[in-house]
């Protein structure tokens, strides 16, 4: 079994948030969006991906594993916190959204939310994932920076995403909903706008 945190276990409903490839479950960016989860009611369950273990055992960066072998991880995880039926919901930054579009299904997620979906890899646009978010029938939420390098190609064409999801885009953010360096003073801001969009769709 990952290892994982666990904050606020008495929360009417449990987030499990899962992190993106190189930041970790601790960066300010979890910190940050699990004390608004918090702050909404939610139990919040942040886990490490496998790859992650080996980074806090060897402080040494690490890619992370395939994709079987993340979902493998959080469907076993998954399968033990929702002994208790507690409703569910699955977050995602980056790589953690398109792990949990695998197992929203099978935990019976109530809603997803994916914080910066990957949408095309930039070096390899030609590789789009759009497909995956019709993994699912639940009822998801993206959050999206304008510039995002990985939703470039998604800006210029007219796409239409499934029935079932709803993109909202941040101005002027980035893949970690950042501001431009010389407009730092936003990102505040800009995180803030996300989590209200968070609220409005968990209402």
């Amino acid at each position: 079994m990952i290892g994982y945190q666990q904050q606020h276990t008495d929360g009417d409903f449990r987030v499990v948030f899962l992190h993106g490839s190189g930041g970790g479950p601790d960066t300010s960016f979890m910190d940050f969006f699990t004390e608004q989860m918090i702050a909404f009611g939610a139990e919040v369950v942040r886990p490490d991906f496998p790859y992650w273990e080996k980074v806090r055992e060897t402080g040494k960066t690490r890619p992370p594993n395939k994709m079987p072998v993340l979902v493998d991880a959080i469907d076993e995880l998954l399968a033990m916190l929702q002994q208790d039926g507690k409703p569910l919901v699955l977050m995602g930054k980056s790589l953690g959204s398109r792990v949990m579009l695998r197992l929203a299904d099978k935990h019976q997620a109530s809603k997803l939310i994916a914080l910066g979906f990957p949408f095309y890899p930039p070096q390899k646009p030609e590789n789009s994932r759009l497909q995956e978010l019709a993994m699912t029938s639940v009822s998801g939420l993206i959050l999206q920076g304008t510039r995002d390098p990985f939703s470039k190609p998604l800006q210029a064409a007219k796409v239409e995403l499934p029935n079932n999801w709803q993109l909202q885009w941040l101005d002027g953010a980035d893949h970690s909903f950042a501001a431009t360096k010389a407009k730092a003073a936003n990102t505040a801001g800009l995180w803030r706008q996300a989590a209200n969009a968070i609220k409005e769709f968990m209402q």
